[in-house]
């Protein structure tokens, strides 16, 4: 087994399942028959221990728990246990085993670049000594990735989108693919949002939506008259779909069923009232070139990041399907956030902790970019998720704004804090 070599690019067109190893031994009668089959994955810094498995472990996988090396090396549960050339263990009946791409399963992480290369990882790797487990090559710039339904779907810079695909039991393969041409000639899509079961596509000033089967376009609407101003930001709550344009500092919501104009929220008033403690120079700056730069929903709240690096929040309104225009209460109010960036929002994304787990955040609302920031993340002990048992399920999210900076505009211009690390990479967190 090759475990430091992984494949190059050049490999790996070649089957993953013809460079594993196959081990077998059968112990008790009474183990888990052939067709419950159930799989562990391990990294390969892992190898070496088969550590046990979390009852905590990757949704979707039933984790089979291990004991120490030697119970590793002769399993008694009368199962067979693959390696695979990258380093990873599955284990299953032997049958299952020689059916099946160990590595067809795994999740895997698609990245993109500027000079038009996407690689692949398995997303047990480590990238920095693994190598991809695909690469692609283009000519144009890589705008947008979007997994639906089975397929994954490529924006590039020169209007082309590229659907790769695969079969069952079977690794992406980077000759199956199809290339669609949407909207006119070299336009871009610039933003893709799987929206009840299609695909929004933002070109130009244009929303195309597309069948994820046939891929083909059944319908389109314009936002706006600017055909010069493309669709930035688009994401989706609901039958609400809100969206914003290149340069602009409105947010529009559009029906996720009708397609129909909704209402229209301007962030600038907001947006100028947070600067108020600003210098004047630079207030009159930001607001001379204030922008929508990032939209997030989460938990009923939309999440709105600027290029001023204020971040506000709107409290969602409930679209069904007999909403129509004019039927929302209005005016629509974004709250700002007391913590900001000093340059753009550069994007803003949410993860969802496990049941049964919190984040332990740190007592002071900053920490210096030189000592880091460190989640503990914690579980809650087993006789407390009993006794909440009969109730429903808290769901905790943390919102996380990247951005130029960080700016507390509760401050004014005359804090020693003004000006102090602008140019320094800043993550904040919010619990919601």
């Amino acid at each position: 087994t090759d475990d430091e070599d992984s494949p190059s690019p050049s490999s790996t067109l070649q089957s993953q399942a013809s460079h594993s190893t196959i081990s077998s031994s059968y112990g008790n009668d009474d183990g888990p028959g052939s067709k419950d089959m159930a799989t562990e994955t391990t990294s390969s810094e892992e190898e070496q221990e088969f550590p046990a498995a979390s009852s905590y472990g990757t949704p979707g996988m039933l984790a089979v728990c291990g004991g120490s090396r030697a119970q590793a090396e002769s399993p008694v549960d009368g199962r067979a246990m693959r390696r695979s050339s990258r380093g990873s263990f599955t284990r299953a009946s032997l049958e299952d085993l020689l059916s099946i791409d160990p590595e067809a399963y795994q999740s895997s992480v698609w990245l993109g670049t500027e000079d038009g290369c996407i690689h692949v990882y398995q997303s047990s790797d480590n990238i920095r000594n693994r190598k991809n487990s695909m690469k692609m090559q283009y000519s144009a710039s890589i705008l947008c990735i979007l997994y639906l339904d089975n397929k994954v779907f490529v924006s590039l810079a020169n209007g082309e989108v590229i659907v790769y695909q695969r079969e069952a039991g079977n690794f992406w393969d980077p000759q199956s693919s199809q290339t669609l041409l949407l909207g006119p000639p070299g336009i871009p899509v610039t933003k893709m949002v799987p929206v009840g079961g299609k695909l929004w596509c933002g070109s130009q000033n244009r929303v195309l939506i597309i069948n994820t089967f046939t891929l083909v376009q059944e319908h389109w609407f314009q936002v706006g008259t600017d055909s010069s101003r493309c669709v930035t930001c688009m994401v989706v709550y609901g039958q609400g779909v809100w969206l914003a344009l290149q340069g602009s500092a409105q947010v529009k919501l559009y029906h996720a069923q009708t397609w129909e104009s909704l209402t229209e929220v301007d962030v600038a008033p907001a947006v100028h009232k947070m600067l108020a403690g600003a210098d004047a120079i630079i207030r009159q700056h930001k607001a001379a070139c204030l922008r929508i730069t990032a939209l997030l929903a989460c938990k009923d709240l939309l999440w709105i990041g600027t290029s001023a690096g204020v971040v506000l929040t709107l409290a969602i309104p409930a679209v069904s399907s007999g909403t129509g225009a004019g039927t929302l209460k209005s005016p629509l109010v974004p709250m700002g956030s007391a913590h900001g960036h000093t340059g753009h929002v550069r994007f803003l994304t949410t993860i969802e902790l496990p049941e049964g787990f919190d984040v332990n955040l740190p007592s002071n609302s900053r920490v210096a970019p030189a000592t880091g920031l460190w989640l503990v993340f914690r579980r809650y002990d087993s006789s407390r998720r009993r006794a909440s048992a009969h109730n429903p399920p808290k769901t905790n999210h943390l919102v996380i704004s990247g951005g130029d900076g960080y700016e507390d505009f509760r401050l004014t211009n005359s804090s020693e804090t003004v000006g102090r690390d602008d140019s320094t990479n800043h993550l904040l967190l919010w619990r919601v």
